[in-house]
């Protein structure tokens, strides 16, 4: 539980919040004179940082009180203040009534409260041990616990004394407006929040953050210490003297070079905070990053990864690790094997994982920023800026923009490197609109495997509905005599088993709701998109992802995709243009292998800007 109160000092009168008052208040008597006032009893943190907040609003409007009267004044407005705000909150009774002792500064004593105030040097030494994290006051504790600094009943008065120097910020997990609505400063979500019993402060009513309680629980009454990075310069010390090599897993497409040269020079030389990567399913977007985080590396700063889904950031660890061997790397994400290390100048994590973090990155990657549940989630977005050093920047990759990031690119106020060719060189395959009836897709579909399905042929079927996988995998299994035909959905035990099969030849068809749209590779697959229309499901976002799990392999690049509906809507027409308008561009520029496997050459490629 924790106190609100003001401090007086010769510079004016100024509210403030704290487990210990009597700490604080020695802790500011190290520096200059200062008298002390506890306005609240004890009372949940979000309640008194609430108090603090007010008070210190009054007294800024009313003028800073410095001495005699007005000193006595700012007391009296400050128990008013602390009075109405915890009568709004529900606190009722002798908390009205209380007002702690005056506590004037100590002229000949300063070491009030003795030995519990730590030496500065331990004090900076435990916030760089913190650098850049978003900590739990249970996390917090253990940290500087398990790293030498202090015993689990001495971690209170150091967290408190890193606030107090500047080196970090307190905050209540969940924090109160003066209307009373919530705010969770971990993940920056306004809601939902539950409102349950809580063992912490012993209420029966107190607000639970739902959006990131996986990543334990963010209420009210919990501290939340956000410290950010202070080690900047033995960083860059560091990266001078060590050096940072790059190892490239293979050479880079023209397309490929051309877009990490742009992406490098934004990087070292470009006034934009963000630029996004717009690059085809299938054109190695990963590795080009590589140059522009290798330019951060040598600079002494540290580098963010992150993506959506745990399968990425899983797959993304040995290739950042074969490409930079000397640097540590950490992987941040559920599942994961090995020892968390928050000081990793490479940091892989899930964008939830991101909370974690705070002020930490000079470079963030943010790979798939299209996908679920990154894409519409604000409190992943804030998590991720958050994590970003103020003057960080960010790369956002993606094979299909938002139309947010499409308005900006449009606009100019959003750079956009685009990489219109897959890595083999082979343009993408252009989806054919099947129009028919709605009770006729199904027959469609069957026409359309019945055609073609066979060993080395195999089809990937996506429908927007889990009981539409089973549907329509019935009706390929009486349609399409022989074939080997499974069906997969989100909730499916077993679906990586499935996944493999159709990989290793042991299927024909996979019928599959939109969890198969993204991190699949199969040799020779063609796509077929049932219920294209169902632009509930199927935006056009999802639809070119869909159509890009085909023809990715080298050995396979002409797959063959297919948009079954009963009307062409907007989105279906829009995902076909971006495919053929990739293709166009990337003929344009040279970027394309013909039937001889000779490059489609249209002079030296010159970089540029969408």
């Amino acid at each position: 539980m924790f106190h609100a109160y003001i401090l007086f000092s010769e510079s004016g009168a100024c509210a403030g919040f704290g487990h210990s008052p009597d700490f604080d208040w020695a802790y500011a008597n190290t520096q200059a004179p200062t008298d002390l006032v506890v306005i609240t009893p004890p009372v949940p943190v979000a309640f008194a940082s609430l108090v603090a907040h007010e008070v210190d609003r009054q007294l800024a409007a009313a003028g800073r009180a410095r001495a005699g009267r007005a000193r006595q004044l700012a007391v009296r407005v400050g128990l008013r203040t602390a009075r109405s705000v915890l009568h709004a909150l529900g606190l009722a009774g002798p908390a009205f009534l209380f007002l702690g002792p005056a506590r004037r500064a100590p002229r000949t004593d300063t070491g009030l409260v003795g030995n519990r105030i730590p030496p500065r040097s331990l004090v900076v030494e435990s916030a760089l041990a913190l650098s850049g994290r978003s900590l739990l006051h249970e996390e917090a504790m253990r940290a500087l616990a398990s790293g030498g600094f202090s015993s689990l009943d001495r971690a209170r008065d150091l967290l408190a004394a890193i606030c107090a120097e500047g080196l970090g910020l307190l905050v209540p997990a969940v924090s109160i407006s003066p209307l009373g609505t919530r705010t969770c400063n971990r993940c920056g979500s306004d809601g939902p929040f539950a409102s349950t019993p809580c063992a912490h402060c012993g209420r029966r009513t107190c607000s639970l953050c739902l959006q990131c309680r996986s990543m334990g629980p963010a209420r009210e009454c919990v501290p939340l210490y956000l410290v950010a990075a202070h080690d900047r310069a033995s960083l860059h010390a560091g990266a001078v003297a060590e050096g940072v090599d790059l190892t490239m897993p293979h050479p880079l497409t023209d397309a490929q070079r051309e877009a990490a040269y742009m992406l490098r020079d934004w990087y070292v030389g470009g006034s934009a905070r963000e630029v996004l990567v717009w690059a085809v399913c299938g054109a190695g977007k990963t590795e080009v990053s590589f140059s522009a985080i290798h330019s951060a590396l040598t600079s002494g700063r540290r580098v963010l990864f992150a993506a959506p889904r745990r399968d990425v950031v899983a797959e993304l660890d040995p290739r950042v690790r074969t490409a930079f061997p000397g640097v540590t790397c950490s992987t941040f994400c559920g599942g994961f094997p090995g020892q968390r290390d928050y000081d990793a100048r490479i940091i892989l994590a899930t964008t939830h994982q991101v909370m974690r973090f705070y002020r930490r990155f000079d470079l963030v990657i943010l790979d798939e920023a299209d996908a679920f549940p990154f894409a519409g989630s604000e409190a992943l977005a804030t998590a991720v800026y958050r994590a970003l050093d103020p003057e960080g920047r960010v790369v956002i990759m993606t094979a299909t923009p938002s139309r947010g990031h499409l308005a900006r690119v449009k606009s100019g106020a959003l750079p956009c490197i685009r990489i219109p060719a897959r890595h083999h060189g082979k343009p993408l395959p252009e989806p054919e609109v099947v129009t028919a009836h709605s009770s006729d897709l199904l027959s469609e579909v069957a026409q359309i495997v019945g055609a073609g399905a066979g060993p080395g042929s195999p089809f990937l079927v996506f429908v927007p509905r889990r009981r539409q996988a089973g549907e329509v995998a019935r009706h390929l299994l009486r349609k399409v005599p022989g074939a080997r035909v499974e069906w997969v959905h989100s909730q499916d035990p077993v679906r990586d088993d499935k996944r493999a099969a159709i990989a290793g030849g042991m299927c024909d068809v996979l019928v599959s709701t939109s969890v198969m749209e993204r991190g699949v590779t199969v040799d020779g697959v063609d796509v077929i998109v049932c219920h294209a229309d169902d632009d509930v499901v199927f935006d056009y976002r999802a639809l070119v992802q869909m159509a890009g799990r085909a023809g990715r392999t080298a050995a396979n690049p002409r797959g063959r995709v297919w948009f079954v509906c009963a009307n062409e809507n907007w989105h279906v027409r829009t995902a076909v243009a971006i495919i053929r308008e990739m293709n166009a561009e990337a003929v344009s520029r040279g970027l394309l292998v013909s039937q001889h496997s000779q490059v489609i050459s249209c002079g030296e490629a010159t970089p540029r800007w969408a």
